[in-house]
């Protein structure tokens, strides 16, 4: 009590530090008055209580590890700050409207295990930006299995999921912590006395030059479980770090292509003309085609055939990748031949060994060995301009837009993950500004949403099911034969885990939506076209016209003669519905029966979509089937897929 009264003679500004004796034991608390919540933290313990009239309410635990003492404490009414000298670590907090921000910096390498969830109060969903979104029941017996199960009780936040926020549902209201940052980033999905929780970790690492590790805790009374993903975008707008599809459309106006467009992926007879006069007489007045490369392929994407494709609206593009590099004698794909860069381009582990390619092929790829090429990117922007020669208008990069970003310790071309980032940010623009095409690449994370127009693989959820599946490849689906894979033309029905977990409507939200509808355009994984699963087709369908997004298809002509009364009933009900909304914000979504199998979205004033995933009628809408609600013209409109 001398030591604190010592503080108060010094610093006037006292009345948030007080002594607070109660159930959790005598503690030394910092309290702040945010705009509609008080907060109250244990500096020692960076522990994290809110106040209410109904008492207090946990919304971190103390940390795990010894910090040992604090010293060096400052505060005021808005902020405060306090230094662990055991652990060279400084921490800060500032009241940002109803934000609290958390900042910490250290100059040593270390591991900094803060958040933890395991003992809110009340908690009974996980939100997370798996992708297109999760809500998850914490007391769900089914979670937790499939967490353990498929080895998914970690996510690295740069790239396994799509925003770098996640929030816990409580019985009356929502807690978001949101980082300002994903990189170096680790969440953990624990299990306690059968319940769920989250642990965030953070590295500070000499190789970035420690940068701050900067988090903010968001209460809201609320149970919108979009909550978080508006608080998300509020952030990124105020930062100036959103773009919208107008924006981009401005920038090429060949964008505006993908209003009303599904995706296709083409195979075989799909790269033949005839394949194209299908498609007009389906009346499909629009549509994004892409094609992978095959030297020894029958059916080659020729430029009479993209002139063609052009002219009947369409977009066209290649496959590309700029990550996987093998010696141009034996690789088994011309994407992976760069001429100037094998083996020099490899990424070189810490260990001084070359970092092996996807599945053990060749190598990973250096960005940096690539923007360190004089002329700049040489080797990408001539395989590039091969490409545009032919014609195209569109372009699909693979992996870059991911999250999947490396360290490089070859002592030629070093880099860090944040080098990483820029560099592809700046061969993404190489793409979609320089040659003017419309750019997309794979489930984009929220860093590289403004540099490209479209994704494949955001919509998709909880992976590993899928890539446990993938590997059966007698299930699954092979690379062969070469003209029809059936990777991706083979049908079956998707086993039950995969199913709940990848598919049940009652567990997703629509996270990525609510901030970024009006900002990219998303489908599902490339690989999983929408003919894949039988008994996952319609839900599929479903769910994508609820979200506002395009469905994904494999396509040849044999494909559109067996699915063909499927593609023109579904093209004509999309293509109208998605030109009048792809530019505009999802607004709302809301559940509108107790088991959640009647979900409702909203985008701007236009539109408003009723799923019905039940197997009931509800109201006027029938079973497995969706209504169209065009607000304005207040006109409704059913569609059974």
């Amino acid at each position: 009590m001398e030591s604190q009264m010592k503080i108060q003679s010094l610093i006037p500004v006292i009345t948030i530090l007080f002594t607070f004796t109660n159930a959790y034991g005598q503690e030394n608390n910092l309290q702040f008055r945010l705009k509609n919540w008080k907060a109250i933290i244990n500096p020692e313990s960076l522990k994290v209580l809110s106040s209410s009239p109904n008492g207090l309410n946990i919304l971190t635990n103390p940390i795990q590890s010894n910090l040992g003492s604090i010293d060096k404490l400052k505060f005021n009414n808005s902020s405060a700050s306090w230094v662990f000298p055991e652990k060279q670590l400084t921490v800060s907090i500032k009241v940002d409207n109803d934000n609290l921000v958390f900042n910490f910096t250290s100059n040593k390498n270390q591991i900094l295990e803060w958040p933890s969830t395991k003992e809110v109060t009340n908690a009974q969903d996980l939100i997370i930006p798996d992708g297109e979104g999760l809500l998850i029941p914490l007391e769900s017996k089914f979670w937790q299995n499939a967490f353990e199960k498929y080895y998914s009780t970690e996510y690295e936040m740069a790239s396994a999921m799509t925003m770098p926020f996640y929030a816990i549902r409580t019985k009356n209201s929502i807690i978001t912590y949101l980082s300002d940052s994903s990189l170096n980033n680790l969440l953990y999905v624990k299990n306690s006395q059968n319940k769920i929780f989250v642990t965030q970790t953070h590295e500070f690492r000499k190789i970035d030059n420690y940068p701050p590790y900067q988090i903010s805790i968001n209460l809201m009374q609320t149970l919108d479980p979009l909550a978080p993903a508006k608080l998300f975008k509020e952030n990124l707008i105020k930062n100036s770090k959103f773009k919208t599809l107008t924006q981009k459309e401005n920038e090429n106006p060949n964008i505006k292509k993908l209003y009303g467009a599904m995706h296709s992926y083409v195979w075989g007879t799909g790269r033949t003309e005839d394949f194209l006069n299908d498609l007009r007489d389906l009346k499909i007045n629009n549509l994004w085609i892409g094609s992978d490369v095959g030297e020894s392929d029958k059916y080659k994407i020729t430029q009479n055939y993209i002139q063609k494709a052009i002219n009947l609206g369409y977009l066209i593009g290649p496959y590309d990748t700029w990550e996987n590099l093998q010696n141009p004698k034996t690789a088994d794909t011309p994407l992976a031949i760069f001429p100037n860069a094998w083996p020099k381009a490899a990424i070189i582990n810490k260990n001084g060994s070359a970092k092996p390619g996807f599945q053990n092929r060749g190598y990973e790829a250096s960005s940096q060995y690539f923007a360190m090429q004089n002329p700049i990117n040489k080797d990408l922007k001539d395989r590039l301009n091969k490409f545009a020669e032919t014609g195209i208008n569109s372009y699909f990069l693979d992996v870059d837009a991911t999250g999947t970003l490396h360290d490089d310790y070859s002592p030629t071309h070093p880099m860090n993950i944040e080098k990483d980032l820029q560099n592809r940010i700046s061969r993404l623009k190489l793409i979609s500004q320089d040659k003017k095409l419309v750019l997309g690449s794979e489930t984009a994370v929220y860093q590289f949403v403004p540099y490209i127009a479209f994704a494949h693989g955001n919509a998709s959820v909880f992976n590993g099911p899928h890539w446990k599946l993938t590997r059966d490849k007698k299930t699954y689906g092979r690379w062969y034969p070469t003209e029809r894979p059936s990777f991706f033309f083979n049908s079956l029905n998707a086993p039950e885990e995969y199913k709940e977990t990848k598919y049940n409507p009652t567990y997703r939200i629509p996270l990525f939506q609510t901030v970024f509808h009006d900002s990219i355009i998303t489908t599902d994984r490339w690989e999983i076209p929408i003919t894949k699963f039988r008994n996952l087709m319609n839900d599929r369908i479903l769910l994508e016209l609820l979200y506002g997004i395009p469905s994904i298809w494999a396509l040849d002509k044999k494909q559109i003669k067996m699915y063909s009364k499927e593609i023109k009933n579904l093209n004509a009900f999309f293509s109208p519905l998605h030109k009048k909304i792809a530019t505009l914000p999802m607004t709302q979504f809301e559940w509108l029966t107790e088991n959640k199998c009647v979900q409702r979205t909203q985008f701007g004033n236009e539109v408003q979509l009723t799923a019905n995933f039940s197997n009931n009628k509800f109201e006027n809408i029938p079973a497995k089937s969706i209504e169209l609600n065009w607000l304005k013209e207040n006109k409704k409109e059913i569609y059974t897929p």
